[in-house]
């Protein structure tokens, strides 16, 4: 922008010049004019190369920003295309943002029923400690009483051991005493019939002292 007001300025003053110059020409100026002027014609004419140049480097800026604007502009084309995916991109967020949010109400919930929960199964795990305590406390006490009746059943088993033998002497003896007894009967049974003989004997003696009793009378 600073270098095209300088491009006007300079065409400007040369034109101002070329003028002034056709009207001291043709006014018949003196020869020093004419040498001022010659020299402020070649300060100008430096001055419109310069100028040139600057106008030609002022063209390529030019060019330049137009190929950057075009560059730009297609990317800022790119850009809108990429801002609308965004913006799609943005909205489908927010739609998943607006269910996390609902599942994220859902889990809170969840969380105080499950503390809840958690609380009631604490108490519940102190009542279960106990039970455990309990039943442990039972255990070793039915322990004790296993370990006594292992013991008594011990002792039983040699009882039941000892009365086997007695039994079996016993059994022994009772045998030996049905033989005896069986002994005894037959002498019962022997004795039993000299008895009956003798009291048979001893009816005829009384019989026969009565006829001689009779007799002596």
């Amino acid at each position: 922008m600073m270098k095209s007001r300088h491009v006007l300025v300079w065409f400007g003053a040369l034109a101002g010049l070329l003028a002034l110059c056709g009207c001291v020409c043709g006014c018949n100026g003196t020869t020093t004019e004419n040498t001022e002027l010659k020299g402020q014609l070649e300060q100008l004419q430096a001055s419109l190369k310069e100028t040139t140049a600057q106008r030609d480097a002022l063209k390529q800026d030019i060019e330049k920003l137009e190929r950057s604007l075009g560059e730009a502009e297609s990317g800022l084309a790119d850009t809108v295309e990429a801002r609308d995916k965004l913006q799609g991109q943005v909205q489908d967020l927010t739609v998943s943002r607006d269910q996390l949010s609902v599942k994220v109400d859902e889990l809170v919930v969840a969380r105080v029923e499950l503390e809840k929960k958690i609380d009631e199964l604490g108490q519940d795990r102190g009542q279960l400690q106990q039970r455990v305590g309990d039943l442990v406390k039972s255990r070793d006490e039915l322990q004790v009483m296993v370990e006594n009746l292992v013991d008594t059943r011990g002792l039983l088993e040699k009882q039941v051991a000892s009365l086997s033998q007695s039994r079996d002497a016993a059994v022994a003896d009772a045998k030996t005493a049905q033989a005896k007894i069986e002994q005894l009967g037959n002498k019962l049974k022997v004795q039993t019939q000299q008895m009956t003989e003798l009291q048979g004997q001893i009816v005829a003696i009384r019989s026969v002292l009565e006829q001689l009793q009779q007799k002596l009378q």
